[in-house]
């Protein structure tokens, strides 16, 4: 009787043993199988610290710009001159004072010109450079004729007329020169095809008067450089929009 006790305690010891074993085995799977659930939390958390580093670098990236006012009395931002309604410039600033820039933009132009000749879509220049007197003038005979100056003619010293580096364009209809019909020409459709390939921007796009504070004007061309004028042209927005100013 003692011996069938002792046995069915040793078998019942090894079943235990048994379902210990058994136990240990799964717990040792389980174990192994949270190592690679910790190893995908882990490649999930380097990842979430990625993203807001990368938000972080947005934020950091989206601050807004002040441009720095050179010694010839332009505002600019890394060698862009900025003029809008906030950033002005000297009265005494005229194109001389960025004649590498504005020989640039003229080289631009004439190329520009003959490669839309060749396109049969033939433009000139109605307007360039502007002195601070000039642009004076411009803007005070407006107010005296019309309302709204503000949205389509600037203030001296805030037209970037004054630098030489904007042009007025037209064809050969004079009676569509500087207004909006323009839009419906061959030459607009060109200009707004083609013009950033050659550094010039549309200054004053529709629908932008909250950020540049003018109106739609399809005449008005702004040279830039060719790597800003395909960046704006590639994101459709404005000079005002690509630096973030301030």
């Amino acid at each position: 009787m003692n011996s069938i006790k002792k046995i069915g305690m040793i078998t019942g010891f090894s079943i235990i043993l048994g379902a210990g074993v058994f136990m240990t085995n799964i717990n040792i799977n389980n174990l192994f199988n949270d190592k690679v659930v910790y190893s995908d939390i882990n490649e999930k958390v380097k990842e979430t610290n990625q993203e807001k580093s990368e938000k972080t670098k947005v934020k950091k990236e989206a601050k807004k710009i002040k441009p720095s006012k050179d010694k010839n009395g332009a505002y600019n931002v890394n060698g862009t001159i900025i003029v809008n309604k906030k950033y002005g410039l000297d009265e005494n600033y005229t194109y001389k004072d960025n004649q590498e820039l504005y020989d640039e933009a003229t080289e631009a132009f004439e190329k520009m010109q003959k490669d839309a000749e060749k396109d049969g879509a033939w433009f000139h220049i109605v307007s360039r450079y502007r002195s601070y007197a000039v642009q004076n003038w411009v803007y005070e005979s407006y107010k005296k004729e019309r309302k709204n100056v503000d949205t389509f003619s600037a203030k001296s010293g805030y037209s970037e007329h004054q630098t030489g580096l904007a042009f007025d364009l037209n064809g050969e209809d004079q009676e569509i020169s500087s207004n909006e019909k323009f839009e419906g020409t061959e030459q607009y459709k060109w200009l707004n095809e083609n013009a950033y390939k050659y550094g010039f921007i549309l200054r004053y796009p529709k629908d932008k008067i909250d950020i540049t504070g003018y109106k739609f004007e399809p005449w008005h061309y702004r040279y830039v450089g060719t790597e800003i004028s395909y960046a704006l042209k590639d994101r459709d927005i404005t000079l005002e929009e690509y630096f973030n100013l301030k």
